[in-house]
């Protein structure tokens, strides 16, 4: 691997992204919509100061954050014809393809952080198990990597940023709802992503998950 491509790769997607209002955007929902999720009326009903109604929604937030990241990364590329020119550099395609997930990685990584403000809330009312949630975010962050990785796959298949990020929602969608088959077999319970994120909430960090999303 060369370092100076993946950084000048990275570099220029990520800059690339948040050149425009439609970045900023979609960071701004995801926030807002961490928020609703994590403090719905079922929070206060319940008194618990976790992330709880958070985790139950996160994977329906990821099935649209997740393309909206990752539409751009190849679709725009092909568009404009600028793909091209990147297979033309003096470097293998393997430095351009990590150079372009740690961008999007790196994007999804800024929206997560700024849904932490849900850790401040529960922190200035309440005394949250810091070990619980830090955990929890962690296994958002973990599931939210694998995602991308589908979604760029959506996004080298089509040279229209709209059909990748509908391609992204319907590839994502595969392991998030796969786990409603298990009235067929039980695997697909175990295959499905919501069903990994679990025990993340309970302040675990099994290696079976991290295998698993790293194998996504």
């Amino acid at each position: 691997m060369r370092s100076h491509v993946i950084k000048a790769v990275f570099w220029r997607n990520l800059a690339s992204y948040f050149s425009g209002v439609i970045g900023y955007l979609f960071i701004v929902v995801f926030v807002v919509a961490c928020a609703a999720a994590a403090f719905s009326p079922r929070f206060f009903t319940n008194n618990l100061a976790t992330l709880d109604q958070l985790s139950e929604y996160f994977p329906l937030l990821l099935l649209f954050i997740v393309p909206a990241v990752t539409m751009t990364s190849w679709a725009e590329e092909k568009r404009q014809g600028t793909d091209e020119l990147l297979f033309t550099l003096p470097a293998n395609d393997f430095d351009v393809l990590i150079g372009k997930y740690l961008a999007v990685l790196a994007v999804y990584s800024i929206a997560l952080a700024f849904s932490g403000f849900n850790l401040v809330v529960l922190d200035w009312y309440a005394e949250p198990d810091w070990g619980l949630l830090l955990t929890t975010y962690l296994g958002y962050w973990l599931a939210g990597a694998a995602l991308l990785a589908a979604g760029m796959f959506a996004s080298v298949l089509t040279n229209s940023v709209t059909v990748a990020f509908v391609l992204g929602v319907v590839i994502g969608a595969i392991p998030i709802f796969v786990g409603k088959l298990s009235v067929a077999h039980q695997i697909f319970a175990a295959l499905s992503l919501p069903e990994q994120m679990k025990e993340y909430s309970l302040g675990l960090v099994p290696l079976t998950s991290v295998v698993y999303f790293a194998s996504l």
